[in-house]
């Protein structure tokens, strides 16, 4: 476990409203996302479904709101439901795809299901609420075990065929480099990433793929694919130019610069990108962080394209013949 110190302690003067986490829990090809757990139902009359549904949640994480707030922190935890949540929109939705059980066997046995990634806004929790490095580890088992209840409750419900993503290397974004005071032995000497965040995501998806690995045994009849978001991240700021970034420091395309030693990063929580003072970059194809937070078009593509042919998977979706 890396040691920390009060200077890689988060400044608290705010909590970010989104991270560069929660991404969906969705059935096949993201298309239609239900709002609130009414919607989920009642919309769904009008609505086709056959290229997917998406359940997000901005802000999800994997354990429910009492197991922070029994922390004492409920504060800091804003988002309207956790992974749980998602998974009970997916059963109120599943009389709309199939109406008995052999029909639903045969429906998801064609869907991919999207689990995640789940785990930052947890640790976010404690982070954001001044814990530090250390006190976020004892977060970690039971995130990870939030995460595999998800799976298992998927399982259960008829899904044969998924991926469940890892974290990204968060000490690469504007947003915590904008909230941290980390001196520069602090970063990577290439990336000028924090390496004590970036490590602790690393232990995460190790934690994450030992997991995985051990619901694989348990049921050999459902494909269950690790996606890899921390490697092409960390190839991003290591190789820009193979992927047509930018070769610089990490950087927002869309926002403002805060203070000047900062400036760098484009990240200011008072000029959020959409907010007054807040830009964009004229090509954000250049740009693998498109606001601080959350990563661009570009930057998605290519992890898409490596989840589906490889290598920013544990194997392939698409499998070759």
């Amino acid at each position: 476990m890396p040691a920390t110190s009060s200077r890689t302690a988060p400044r608290r003067s705010w909590p970010p409203r989104a991270c560069p986490t929660a991404r969906p829990t969705s059935a096949s090809p993201p298309a239609a996302a239900p709002t609130d757990a009414s919607s989920s139902t009642t919309s769904a009359k009008n609505a086709s479904f056959a290229h997917g549904a998406n359940f997000a949640i901005t802000g999800a994480t994997a354990l429910d709101t009492p197991y922070f707030e029994a922390k004492g922190l409920g504060a800091v935890i804003w988002n309207s439901g956790a992974l749980m949540t998602q998974i009970q929109w997916f059963r109120d939705l599943k009389p709309f795809f199939c109406n008995t059980t052999e029909a639903c066997k045969k429906f998801f046995a064609k869907a991919l299901f999207v689990v995640g990634e789940f785990g930052g806004n947890d640790y976010n929790a404690p982070l954001f609420a001044g814990m530090g490095i250390p006190e976020a580890y004892k977060f970690m088992p039971d995130v990870i075990q939030g995460i595999s209840d998800g799976i298992e409750a998927l399982i259960a419900e008829g899904a044969v065929d998924m991926i469940v993503p890892g974290v990204m290397p968060t000490g690469c974004f504007p947003v915590y480099l904008n909230m941290l005071d980390v001196p520069e032995e602090g970063k990577g000497s290439r990336s000028g990433c924090v390496r004590q965040y970036n490590t602790f995501s690393w232990v995460h998806n190790a934690h994450l793929k030992a997991m995985l690995k051990k619901l694989r045994a348990k049921h050999p009849n459902v494909r269950i694919i690790y996606g890899d978001y921390y490697t092409p991240v960390i190839q991003f700021m290591l190789q820009p130019e193979k992927f047509g970034f930018a070769k610089q420091l990490p950087r927002a395309c869309c926002g403002a610069p805060s203070t000047p030693e900062r400036a760098a990063y484009n990240f200011n929580v008072t000029a959020k990108c959409g907010e007054p003072g807040a830009t964009a970059c004229p090509d954000p194809t250049t740009h693998w962080s498109w606001d601080g937070i959350h990563l661009t078009e570009a930057a998605y593509r290519h992890i898409a394209k490596g989840w589906l042919y490889g290598p920013f998977a544990d194997q392939p979706i698409i499998q070759s013949s």
